[in-house]
């Protein structure tokens, strides 16, 4: 009798041991489903927060499409200003540099000047800057007292004054 007995203790120890294992078991599975639930819900908010910032970034493209459709509109419009003018740019430049030129030399257009050569009275009508990249000249185009239009150079032209 004593072998059934100890038969049915083995067996109330082996059904224990069993009950624990599977309460075990459900307690680490129990576990490990909340944390997965746990790092679910954190990759959840983190997506919210990734689609919100996905959605101001879109409204901000769309803002920043409509800019710049706008400035190549007025791009385009300007473009059709400047290509007529287009033909014209070496005549802007050179009165640009006459200009320059003009501010940095004794006499200027209208001034009454005088002539070294016969000391004759003249009035500078316009100033001539030309030449290219290796070269250049600077003539004054004057009007002399019987009305012929003559250029000269600076050398031979001073500005006139009467208290000589």
């Amino acid at each position: 009798m004593s072998s059934i007995s100890d038969l049915k203790k083995v067996k109330i120890k082996l059904i224990l041991i069993i009950v624990s294992i599977t309460l075990l078991a459900t307690l680490i599975v129990y576990l490990l489903i909340r944390s997965l639930s746990n790092e679910g819900n954190l990759h959840k908010s983190e997506m919210e927060i990734m689609n919100k910032k996905f959605k101001d970034l879109n409204q901000s493209l769309g803002a920043l499409q409509g800019k710049y459709n706008l400035l190549d509109k007025d791009r385009d419009s300007l473009k059709t200003h400047v290509d007529y003018f287009w033909p014209l740019r070496s005549l802007v430049y050179n009165a640009k540099l006459r200009d320059q030129v003009g501010g940095a030399l004794e006499l200027s257009p209208g001034d009454v000047a005088m002539l070294k050569t016969d000391s004759s009275r003249v009035i500078v009508l316009d100033i001539k800057v030309g030449g290219n990249d290796l070269s250049y000249y600077i003539n004054y185009s004057v009007k002399t007292k019987k009305g012929e239009i003559i250029e000269v150079s600076p050398y031979e032209i001073t500005k006139f004054s009467l208290l000589k």
